[in-house]
């Protein structure tokens, strides 16, 4: 006997998505997502300056900005049969990759995480054995003894006053979340960790974008970055060398950090690779 199920919407995502499944014996027989909104952007360029195209489309998101604004240009680029600067497409590469990194970082710890992740289960955790578990697996500096009970005491003040404030409405103490306590502990720091450290990315984007969400240094042809060695309205050496120090430590934390969590959590559910 088949059920059907919808889930309208979806959270945990940037945007309204609605999903329907039909359920049989247990598993997913089949699946339908659809959008729930319509935007308009392709309605709102008709009759502009295709120049301008990269500048509006990337206002479809407030998240994925860049990469509409990139293949926007490019849509132009092509049908115009340009060819961009080394340089600049150089800056392009760099924005690009930076926002793939932040989207990942967030969209792992933000977004996906506390569905796997128990909050309120890391406050049974031991943050000696989570430190010990943490430095066992990486060298991030964030697994330290103090930084373990740092987190547990303000997890408990979250929880003490009844407010969870950014963890309300979590699946908390259900049966299928299958983290110890001191892996909650864990994922619950680096989910914390992780939003100092998406502002790397974020940085880097709004160095070379010139803000960041919706940049504004493209353009057909190439960008709008000129590049010196002493003034602060364009990409001076010292500028470039923070570039550089934040794309160090954001790599530091997905070898240390996100690939490692990303591994050990999905080692305990192993088995929902076998569902649907």
């Amino acid at each position: 006997m088949s059920q059907r199920i919808t889930i309208d919407p979806v959270t945990r995502i940037e945007g309204h998505l609605r999903v329907d499944v039909d359920v049989a014996n247990g598993h997913v027989s089949k699946a339908w997502s659809s959008g729930q909104m319509w935007r308009g952007v392709e309605n709102i360029l008709i009759g502009r300056d295709p120049r301008d195209a990269w500048a509006i489309t990337q206002r479809i998101c407030g998240v994925c900005t860049t990469v509409h604004a990139i293949c926007s240009v490019r849509a132009v680029e092509n049908a115009l049969d340009l060819e961009i600067p080394v340089n600049a497409q150089y800056i392009r590469n760099l924005i690009i990759l930076a926002h793939a990194v932040h989207d990942h970082i967030v969209h792992f710890y933000h977004l996906s995480a506390l569905d796997w992740v128990d909050v309120v289960s890391a406050l049974k955790a031991d943050p000696d054995k989570a430190s010990a578990l943490g430095e066992s697996l990486s060298s991030w500096s964030g697994n330290s003894k103090h930084e373990f009970r740092k987190i547990k005491e303000r997890l408990a003040g979250f929880v003490s006053t009844g407010q969870l404030g950014i963890f309300t409405n979590g699946y908390w103490g259900h049966p299928a979340m299958k983290l110890p306590p001191e892996v909650n502990l864990l994922a619950v720091a680096h989910y914390l960790q992780a939003l100092e450290v998406q502002r790397h990315a974020n940085k880097i984007v709004s160095i070379l974008g010139a803000k960041t969400p919706h940049i504004q240094n493209v353009a057909a042809g190439g960008v709008s970055n000129p590049l010196a060695t002493d003034s602060q309205a364009v990409l001076t050496v010292e500028r470039l060398m923070a570039v550089r120090e934040w794309i160090s430590k954001l790599d530091d934390f997905v070898k240390n950090v996100y690939l490692v969590d990303v591994a050990a959590i999905c080692a305990f559910y192993a088995d929902w690779t076998t569902y649907g």
